[in-house]
């Protein structure tokens, strides 16, 4: 064999050599992607990630990740669940009904999946108001109070969801079943039930669960100012008055009673009192847009119009949108 020969095979042999160096390097990276990619889409990768986003209450990512886990055919009641939980966060309100209703479907004896699916079709209930899922909605929840009447969520819940339908006698089924138990707070579930009679246009018997509420807890100022609204809606101005004035002497820093009071007085066209009402308020919380609005209004009666724009534009930015369209009407801004 020649020189010329042999040079040409050794060439030819070290070329052959990094040509098997390479391809084994570049089926030795591809193995590996390969390896990332699958490792990244595990279940249990993806489940570690949907709980970690979860645990940080970020809901979409969170979302996302139970998503891709459920394609590996997961029955877990948890997971469904806390993907559940996440969709309601997210306001999807049909799909987490239904992971909730697969989770109480694994595990009969779960209340908090029967609240949970409760409280998703109760929201999209009242997103669409489909009344057929309210009713639905009060079935689960009364599912879950056999399994845990301790709960005082799920009266409260089971509350809204009837009211929400319009079954106020159903309502205070709930409410009545929460003030058999010692556990609760009494004054909160009669003025309840005070609020369904209001929400029915029975005035008088609303005052009646109001006043059993003041008489369970005398500090419960919010049943003072509902029972000066019911006198008010009788056309009792003077009752709805005295009480108003009953719930700023038990709370003399209680804001909506003061607020209450100016209105009254400006609807009654005393402008002069509800503008000394409402700079009592100024003088709990200067920013209070309600009060800044009376004022507003109230100079805006009294022909004042320079102290008038003052205030409405203090309300307006603030956040008063009646002031905002006030203002806008006089065409000053």
């Amino acid at each position: 064999m020649t020189l010329k020969k042999r040079v040409a095979i050794k060439v030819y042999d070290k070329n052959l050599k990094h040509s098997v160096i390479v391809t084994m390097c570049f089926v030795a990276i591809m193995g590996s992607i390969y390896f990332i990619r699958n490792l990244n889409y595990s279940k249990k990768y993806l489940l570690q990630k949907a709980n970690e986003y979860y645990s940080k209450e970020e809901h979409f990512r969170a979302a996302k990740y139970f998503s891709k886990a459920l394609n590996f055919n997961i029955a877990d009641t948890e997971v469904y669940k806390k993907y559940g939980t996440s969709l309601l966060k997210l306001g999807n309100y049909s799909l987490a009904a239904k992971y909730f209703r697969l989770a109480s479907s694994i595990d009969a004896y779960d209340d908090e999946a029967y609240c949970s699916l409760g409280d998703a079709l109760y929201r999209k209930a009242c997103e669409n108001g489909d009344k057929q899922s309210f009713v639905e909605a009060i079935e689960y929840i009364e599912r879950a109070v056999e399994l845990n009447p301790d709960s005082e969520k799920l009266y409260l819940l089971g509350g809204l969801c009837c009211r929400g339908g319009g079954l106020y006698e159903k309502a205070r089924t709930f409410y009545n079943k929460a003030l058999s138990s010692d556990n609760f707070n009494k004054a909160g579930f009669y003025n309840l039930i005070g609020n369904t009679f209001d929400e029915e246009g029975n005035y008088k018997e609303a005052v009646i669960y109001y006043e059993k509420a003041v008489v369970s807890d005398n500090s419960f100022v919010t049943a003072f100012c509902s029972i000066g609204d019911m006198f008010l809606k009788m056309n009792d101005y003077e009752s709805a008055l005295k009480n108003y004035q009953k719930a700023i002497e038990v709370n003399e820093k209680f804001v909506p009673a003061y607020i209450k009071i100016a209105n009254l007085y400006y609807d009654k066209n005393n402008f002069t009192k509800a503008i000394a009402v409402a700079f009592k308020v100024l003088k709990i919380n200067p920013q209070d847009n309600s009060a800044n609005y009376s004022l507003g209004m109230s100079y805006k009666q009294l022909g004042q119009d320079k102290e008038s724009l003052e205030y409405l534009k203090k309300a307006a930015f603030y956040g008063n949108d009646k002031a905002l369209k006030e203002i806008k009407r006089r065409n000053v801004l």
